[in-house]
């Protein structure tokens, strides 16, 4: 009997037409990112951390009943390698992520927030700290990793704006993102990543010096993937507002050679230096690419 996973029911229409940004974090988590969390050095210290309240749910045999017997409360022990995640999500909010080509659902920033959103709600739900920050001109809004629900909270609000109309410089933002990171952590990079790879392979090889795991999530919109233009065009860049008139038609081989083989040289990169590369169209609901994620991280382990 083949078994029929909940994501396979997710939709991406009814996701770009929920109302608001909890909604589709919610869709998202419910549907899919229950089976995200594994640390990268899951297995590398098993010493007692911590305590924190009991939940329901939790397993019945990692209640400390001495602790009970002193407090009168219930508590479960949290081993090192529970407790060692930090995740940092870093969003890339330039003005090329608010494109929107004619048959995607919806912009690669509302995409980006959505999942950056259902990211922040799961690592939480799942008791770890998780950090936020925006690509700019630097690290910009940055908040520090927390598991409280009040800075769960104030995250969620910072997702809650539109991306600008300005360059990023994201290599610089990951540089600024290093003096701040925890060493043996996660960096989540949400962004289309229209820079060099020569100057994000340094940015990327900083944050391994800091035993950093980084994850690329490319967001693209179909039309940026296959060029769907077919009649001459003006076309303006939404960073630096520059003009040009084009027949696609004349530039079609030409752009699709040079835009895979840059995403190719992307994704060789970050895993070169030992980190995972998804590909994200906005026309198409992430869970198969986070399937494939997944899949990829078990067999590391």
């Amino acid at each position: 009997m083949q078994t029929v996973h909940s994501s396979e029911f997710l939709d991406s229409r009814l996701l770009s037409q929920l109302p608001t940004l909890e909604l589709r974090a919610r869709y998202l988590v419910d549907g899919f990112l229950s089976g995200l969390h594994q640390s990268p050095y899951q297995g590398s210290s098993v010493e007692f951390r911590e305590y924190r309240d009991y939940q329901p749910g939790d397993e019945l045999k990692r209640i400390d009943w001495k602790a009970y017997a002193r407090t009168d409360r219930l508590h479960v022990r949290l081993m090192e390698d529970e407790t060692n995640v930090t995740v940092y999500l870093l969003v890339d909010q330039s003005g090329s992520m608010s494109y929107r080509g004619t048959t995607a659902l919806m912009t690669k920033w509302a995409y980006t927030q959505s999942l950056a959103a259902a990211f922040l709600l799961f690592l939480h739900q799942q008791h770890d700290a998780v950090s936020l920050g925006f690509a700019g001109e630097g690290l910009a809004d940055f908040s520090p990793g927390s598991s409280k629900p009040s800075q769960l909270h104030r995250m969620m609000i910072d997702l809650h704006r539109n991306a600008n109309h300005t360059e990023s410089r994201l290599a610089k933002s990951l540089f600024e993102l290093a003096a701040q990171v925890r060493k043996r952590s996660i960096v989540v990079v949400f962004s289309d990543f229209y820079e060099e790879v020569a100057a994000l392979k340094s940015a990327v090889a900083n944050l391994r010096h800091f035993n950093c795991e980084v994850l690329f999530c490319q967001v693209l919109d179909p039309g940026e993937l296959n060029l769907e233009l077919n009649d001459t065009v003006l076309l303006q860049d939404m960073e630096t507002q520059e003009e040009l008139m084009l027949s696609p038609d004349l530039i079609r081989k030409e752009y699709a050679t040079r835009f895979h083989r840059h995403c190719k040289d992307l994704s060789h990169m970050v895993r070169q230096l030992g980190g995972d590369y998804l590909l994200l169209n906005t026309s198409i609901l992430p869970m198969a690419a986070l399937s494939a994620y997944l899949h990829q991280r078990k067999v590391k382990k």
